[in-house]
């Protein structure tokens, strides 16, 4: 009952959540995530309320509205001559087949003055698992306009590795769901032979979800690009961010 008012009002604030680069140990990216702080002090957070958006459709709006906020994050770095640290963004699959969906996101870039090459856009692979032919138009269309495309939570579903022919796609984040043992030899096996598969392929690799030395170690020997996770850093306000990444370019890259 509240959704749009909420909107109206940027109850839904940013948090980001760092990427780090395992061969630096820097920033490389940072995933842009969402908490409804309401009116009434009550934070509130995605699981409580994306499902319900995703289902009557709002998901659309939101998505939209995380996506400038990105951009606008972006601008404002830029204006105060700071670096600006790239962030990604996720992207439902109502939006991202929106027939107007690439001239929004080209009109958020005019309006900010912004490169696209800043922006990565998460999608979840699913879509990838739907109609390929549709994805990849779309996909391509993105990557025109100089946007980076993501394919989210591999391995939280139904995953296929099917999904990794698709040559569209150039970054692959592996779901926190495979990071649960990390004594467990059949799940090391399986995120090994991830990863291998992505590295002959091409794309970068994003690990999330992971907290513990013992799965950053496993990583770097397997050589993923970035983890996102607890271990390193939690989803933090935006003031806390631009202290440690942005004002402190020592600590990104």
């Amino acid at each position: 009952n509240r959704m749009l008012t909420a909107l109206e009002n940027r109850e839904f604030t940013v948090y980001y959540q760092p990427k780090v680069n395992l061969a630096t140990g820097k920033i490389g990216c940072a995933e842009a995530l969402v908490r409804w702080q309401a009116d009434s002090g009550r934070t509130i957070y995605p699981g409580q309320f994306i499902p319900l958006f995703e289902r009557n459709g709002f998901c659309v709006n939101l998505d939209l509205y995380m996506a400038e906020q990105a951009c606008r994050q972006i601008r404002s770095w830029l204006d105060r001559g700071l670096d600006p640290v790239p962030i990604s963004v996720n992207q439902s699959k109502l939006l991202f087949f929106d027939r107007d969906y690439v001239r929004n996101l080209t009109c958020l870039l005019d309006r900010y003055q912004i490169t696209a090459s800043l922006i990565t856009l998460e999608i979840l692979e699913g879509l990838a698992l739907e109609n390929v032919d549709e994805l990849n138009a779309r996909i391509l269309q993105l990557q025109e306009k100089g946007f980076r495309v993501s394919l989210d939570d591999f391995g939280s579903g139904y995953s296929s590795f099917s999904v990794l022919i698709n040559p569209r796609i150039t970054t692959l984040k592996i779901d926190r769901s495979l990071f649960q043992n990390e004594n467990d030899l059949r799940e090391k096996t399986l995120i090994r032979y991830i990863i291998q598969t992505a590295k002959e392929l091409n794309m970068t690799t994003v690990a999330e979800g992971i907290e513990t030395k013992g799965y950053v170690d496993f990583l770097k020997e397997l050589g993923c690009d970035y983890v996102q996770g607890f271990y390193y850093y939690k989803p933090m306000s935006v003031e806390d961010f631009e202290e440690l990444f942005v004002k402190n370019p020592i600590t990104s890259a």
